[in-house]
């Protein structure tokens, strides 16, 4: 592949996942009046575990698609391609970095540095 040519995929999958998160972060959060984007990966601490931890679970599961698929040349779930995997894990890395962000935001509230 081209050096160019990644740049594009690079930008048309970054803009698929964008959309993907836009439609279905309310689905997973409360409906479209929720007002915590990360709420359903903050209820993993009902089950004593650290969001990012829940969340990585999420992560692990694709990664195992993806794993399936090198091995065997195919998914079996009829429109769900090893694509769909790779929009799935960009887009648990912005909900990662987003809950880091929101953890470090808060530890550092009222912190006289």
């Amino acid at each position: 592949m081209k050096p160019e040519d990644l740049l594009h995929l690079h930008e048309l999958t970054c803009a698929k996942a964008r959309n993907i998160m836009k439609s279905k972060n309310s689905d997973y959060t409360g409906g479209e009046k929720a007002v915590d984007a990360l709420a359903n990966f903050k209820s993993a601490s009902a089950l004593g575990m650290h969001p990012l931890v829940g969340l990585l679970l999420r992560m692990q599961d694709k990664i195992m698609r993806l794993n399936s698929f090198a091995a065997d040349g195919e998914l079996r779930v009829v429109g769900e391609p090893a694509e769909d995997a790779c929009d799935d894990l960009l887009n648990y890395a912005v909900l990662a970095k987003a809950i880091i962000k929101e953890e470090e935001e808060r530890n550092n509230v009222g912190r006289d540095d």
